[in-house]
């Protein structure tokens, strides 16, 4: 019963003109959805009913309370007028459709009943048509509850676009935030608002690059720890391998190769025994922003994260060069080899030419330009190796079709993968 009083306050309180400006809703929309899966429909009665109060409540508040608050707003802001008129405008010219549908708005919902009453919107005309938007509104996140509590995964479409939202968070926000900003620019009408808008997207991405970079990055440790531990046990046949690397986990990525696989422990001894130089990557390493600047000082910056089957890669190196063009190789764990009963692992092994400015891990940000004739890297490790006259094997095996380069890959390959032991 608790339970079922604190939805019907939450939504009352997200409803009502006041403190739904600091009470967010959809947390208790949300459990309702969560209840209604196991079975419980009162809670979406709840907030229902505190939705439905919370609007009338809005409503008469502002047809007693509404031109007093704006005569004295104007008073305070007189540049309010124009926005104030047009949101009157729209309230007559458009009012039904708005009454509907400002539930599905964000932060419009928080007015709409407040401005109505205020425009002395007949009540049952207000009733109508905000209930209405009222079992919209409330239903959209009672269904997100549900299908969170029955579990989006079983959901192909919902789990690759849940991946695709939480990927991509930080440009989102950028993107609201400047958006927002120009609306009030708009509202106000400010002479530079377009520019000053483009300023607002620009230190937006700015923020949204060092936000993940250094402090988000290493969000996927706990996936990685998961993915390490399960293949230590695996075996995995190299047909079942997949042969490609993304700079994202969703699918809406060009993928980079994968070509070059090793057998032993770790690669970490061939890579330093051949000149190698073992990278810092965002991932796994703590790195702030000065630590940052001293790898580029040293010709040595961290490598950006590589997904492969969902996790970024354990271990990177390059070969000596300069900020714009160097020779790396990033590796994951790929599982034991059934035959051998050898732990193997995967590297995407490429070259970087200049940089460019790139879609990556759900930001845009100035990335390396990587060479797409990958098989010129892997054929010149081949040699490597062989020249330096040890006991190590190494050789090319072919493991997919030719590849091109097109709308779904940054490289072209003939299918051969570079295969390394001792």
């Amino acid at each position: 019963m608790e339970g079922v009083v604190s939805l019907f306050f939450g939504a009352l309180m997200d409803a009502l003109i006041g403190p739904n400006l600091f009470v967010p809703g959809e947390p208790f929309l949300l459990a309702a959805g969560y209840q209604l899966h196991q079975g419980i429909v009162t809670g979406v009665l709840a907030v229902l009913l505190g939705g439905l109060i919370g609007d009338q409540a809005s409503y008469f508040i502002g047809r007693r309370l509404g031109k007093p608050a704006q005569r004295k707003l104007l008073n305070w802001q007189p540049k309010t007028r124009r926005p104030i008129a047009r949101c009157r405008h729209l309230m007559a010219t458009k009012g039904d459709a708005i009454l509907v549908f400002a539930r599905l708005l964000g932060p419009v919902a928080w007015v709409v009943p407040f401005m109505a009453g205020t425009q002395q919107i007949g009540w049952r005309r207000f009733s109508f048509y905000s209930s209405i938007g009222l079992l919209l509104g409330v239903g959209q996140f009672v269904f997100w509850g549900y299908l969170l509590a029955y579990g989006v995964e079983k959901f192909p479409l919902l789990n690759e676009a849940k991946t695709f939202l939480i990927e991509h968070k930080l440009s989102l926000y950028a993107l609201a935030a400047t958006g927002l900003f120009y609306l009030v620019a708009r509202a106000f009408n400010w002479r530079y608002k377009v520019s000053a808008s483009a300023a607002v997207l620009m230190g937006s991405a700015l923020l949204a690059n060092y936000l993940h970079f250094f402090l988000y990055s290493d969000d996927f440790l706990q996936v990685e720890k998961t993915a390490e531990k399960s293949n230590d046990i695996a075996y995995v046949e190299l047909s079942e391998l997949e042969l490609k690397a993304y700079p994202g986990r969703s699918s809406v990525f060009d993928a980079q190769a994968v070509n070059v696989i090793y057998y032993g422990e770790n690669p970490r001894k061939i890579m330093l025994d051949l000149g190698w130089i073992e990278n810092q990557t965002f991932s796994r390493n703590d790195l702030e922003l000065e630590d940052y600047l001293s790898l580029l000082k040293q010709n040595t910056p961290p490598v950006s994260d590589l997904f492969w089957n969902g996790v970024p890669q354990e271990m990177a190196f390059q070969l000596p060069g300069n900020l714009l063009k160097r020779s790396h190789i990033r590796w994951w764990k790929g599982g034991v080899d059934p035959q051998s009963e050898t732990l193997f692992w995967v590297g995407a092994l490429s070259y970087d030419n200049g940089l460019q400015l790139t879609p990556y891990s759900g930001i845009v940000t100035v990335l390396h330009s990587i060479d797409p004739n990958v098989d010129s890297e892997r054929d010149r490790l081949e040699q490597q190796v062989l020249s330096t006259q040890t006991s190590r094997v190494a050789r090319l095996q072919t493991l997919s079709e030719p590849i091109e380069f097109d709308e779904e890959h940054d490289y072209y390959s003939d299918g051969r993968v570079l295969m390394l032991s001792e």
